[in-house]
């Protein structure tokens, strides 16, 4: 595979300091439900949030007991990280493969990932929405490879049997960005390149360039099922 940019700026040496507030997780218990404690959830969090260099988040909710609860994050302010929310659903999880706390830890990558790039306004339909999920994607992919996080591949798999949604690719869309990630960190490491977010970012617009035909092609094809379902 061919890299089409050096990267060669220290990692992610662009964000100014946040304040850290990690005393939030509150009446959670994951025992009965994937084996994970309280500190483990909280440490996969922070653990993603250390490799962006982020805060952890101002508020961690459990949605498992939620029938509509989703794993998401939301926030009001995309200048800040300071009023960032992590909502997640194991159950939600548990059907993409998601079952140890190495795995969980990729899926709120994905999530921290959003949070960086909250500032970032990508084109498409629903404010870019694909961009931005194949974006986090991406990273996700980035971090696993960079951490040589084994439980990538159950996540690729969980993610690439989705079916696409008006916010959300198809799953052989984000298992190949994903994979990218995944091949670029490899790179990266191996030839003890430095890297940076913006770098990164740069590195995921190429590729989406190179699959720009894909991805409007199914967005399209997305988009004319909804209007036919809703007239």
């Amino acid at each position: 595979m061919t890299f089409k940019n050096k990267l060669s700026v220290g990692q992610f040496d662009n964000f100014s300091p946040h304040p850290r507030m990690d005393d939030f997780l509150k009446n959670i218990n994951f025992k009965n439900l994937n084996g994970l404690s309280e500190y483990d959830i909280k440490e996969a969090i922070n653990s993603a949030c250390e490799f962006f260099g982020i805060p952890f988040p101002v508020f961690v909710q459990d949605l498992s007991s939620f029938k509509y609860g989703r794993t998401l994050f939301m926030n009001i302010d995309p200048t800040t990280y300071e009023d960032d929310i992590l909502y997640y659903n194991m159950k939600e999880l548990a059907e993409l493969n998601v079952g140890s706390k190495e795995a969980f830890s990729i899926i709120m990558t994905h999530e921290c990932a959003h949070r960086v790039l909250q500032s970032v306004r990508f084109e498409g339909p629903y404010d870019g929405a694909w961009q931005g999920e194949l974006a986090a994607d991406f990273l996700m992919g980035f971090r696993a490879g960079f951490c040589n996080m084994e439980h990538i591949n159950h996540v690729i798999e969980g993610l690439g049997k989705t079916v696409g949604t008006k916010t959300h690719p198809k799953g052989y869309l984000r298992a190949n960005f994903i994979n990218y990630g995944v091949q670029l960190a490899y790179h990266v490491k191996s030839n003890s390149i430095p890297f940076s977010i913006n770098e990164l970012i740069t590195e995921y617009h190429n590729h989406y360039i190179e699959m720009q035909a894909y991805v409007k092609r199914d967005e399209k094809e997305i988009y004319t099922l909804l209007e036919r379902l809703n007239r």
